[in-house]
């Protein structure tokens, strides 16, 4: 974990390409023959990153029960609450070295990552056409609108610069109502 924080504070402020896998080990205080033991390289490194921050997001589906619950409307807000909680409030630069340098990885490395990540919406897809066939949401695209609340999840990291007014709660609580407004019939 600690090489995976100092990668992602270097990757993000000198960029992916141009941080070296010594400067990771300096930065780490970890000896470079040490630090190749436990990573090959800079790119399982930035994969590793990013795994940490899907690896969360799909246990909260998983093991907290969200999938089990029956409203819609609770199973969608417990959903937001508990992806902001997992990934969106506690990985920040990790979320936007995601969006900056995922073209980075290799492509195999890059599908598992985009794979997991549709494995996100995929859940919240799900949770909305539950909401869509009980006529609770009216939603005219399930997959496109879980998209968009998945991708809503990354405002805070891509713009917290202008969001410092609001706590974390009050975030949570101004996502869950503006997606229920926005997919309530």
């Amino acid at each position: 974990m600690q090489i995976l924080k100092k990668a992602t504070h270097l990757f993000m402020k000198k960029g992916y390409a141009q941080t070296s896998m010594r400067e990771i080990a300096k930065a780490t205080g970890i000896d470079i023959r040490n630090l190749y033991y436990f990573i090959k390289n800079k790119e399982e490194i930035l994969f590793l990153v990013f795994d940490m921050l899907h690896k969360p997001e799909l246990e909260l589906f998983e093991k907290q029960g969200i999938m089990d619950i029956d409203d819609p409307v609770l199973q969608l807000s417990a959903a937001i609450r508990g992806l902001l909680d997992a990934g969106g409030h506690n990985y920040d630069d990790e979320v936007l070295l995601l969006y900056r340098e995922s073209k980075s990885l290799p492509k195999r490395l890059l599908k598992n990552i985009l794979d997991r990540e549709s494995q996100v919406v995929s859940h919240i897809e799900t949770i909305l056409k539950k909401g869509k066939d009980r006529k609770i949401f009216l939603v005219e695209d399930t997959s496109y609108t879980a998209n968009l609340i998945v991708y809503q999840l990354c405002v805070y990291p891509l713009r917290h610069w202008n969001m410092k007014k609001y706590s974390r709660d009050e975030l949570s609580d101004l996502m869950v109502k503006h997606v229920l407004k926005m997919v309530l019939a």
